[in-house]
């Protein structure tokens, strides 16, 4: 499992990150739907490099998009500074276990994408940061957040082996490879990522390595029902996918949607 949260700002790893969901859209109607069901603006917590950012600001969406890295960042504003007529959107840097929500708006929906939460390995850190949102949203505005189902094959997994992750094709024939080196603490549920990203020319040949350290934290279904529940949410929905399908022991991942209760 690998999230895209980064408080070091490197620069070799934005580089990944936004190779690494370059091709990913099976959230993207999702969000924009979810948007358009909620009045007001949209709080992006965990904006990475901007992919959703850019297409909910393309549809003409206010977007408040936060985020650690200052280099996803820089990407970020680059893609919605190139839209011919985009919607209100304002970048911010902050740390995602204390996030700065210090606009001044209340919001009709607040996101979590692509595992950012899972960033937060600390239970307290954790309900800290839901009420800090739910704080921040307007009567009845939702939350959506995108977590991971806790893999066997990360937590039994070998810490001393490297597995291969996945490819991606960039549109220059050229590729990047990840491989993933994990470990995992069963009385904390937390797990330690060392990730290797490979670049690839189109003949094969590594042109640039990224090694990049992570950490997690596997927060079980029940245990995030209750939690959202403690800090004054009520579940809406779980979802196995972004098209809303229901959440089975097949799925690969959980899409919550929350509702505040204040």
């Amino acid at each position: 499992m690998i999230h895209l949260v980064d408080e070091s700002g490197s620069d070799s790893w934005a580089e990944v990150c936004e190779a690494l969901y370059l091709e990913r859209r099976d959230d993207v109607s999702f969000y924009l739907d979810q948007s358009n069901r909620s009045a007001g603006p949209v709080l992006e917590i965990g904006c990475a490099t901007g992919r959703i950012t850019e297409i909910l600001s393309d549809f003409g969406k206010d977007v408040y998009a936060i985020d650690p890295s200052t280099s996803q960042l820089e990407i970020a504003r680059a893609k919605v500074n190139a839209l011919d007529n985009p919607g209100d959107v304002a970048f911010a840097r902050s740390s995602l276990d204390k996030p700065d929500i210090s606009s001044g708006k209340k919001y009709g929906l607040a996101i979590v994408p692509c595992y950012g939460f899972m960033s937060i390995t600390d239970p307290t850190e954790q309900q800290r940061f839901l009420h800090d949102v739910r704080r921040n949203l307007s009567p009845g505005g939702r939350l959506v957040i995108e977590m991971g189902i806790p893999d066997p094959g990360v937590m039994l997994g070998d810490p001393a082996t490297l597995y291969h992750y996945r490819d991606v094709n960039l549109k220059d024939e050229s590729s990047v490879v990840l491989y993933s080196q994990r470990d995992y603490e069963d009385h904390t549920q937390i797990g330690y990522v060392k990730a290797v990203a490979e670049f690839l020319d189109s003949t094969g040949l590594v042109t640039k390595k990224v090694v990049h350290d992570l950490e997690f934290r596997y927060t079980f279904r029940w245990e995030m029902h209750h939690l959202l529940r403690l800090c004054g949410f009520e579940v809406l929905s779980l979802y196995g996918d972004f098209d809303e399908g229901p959440f089975t022991e097949e799925s690969d991942k959980m899409v919550w949607v929350a509702g505040s209760r204040s």
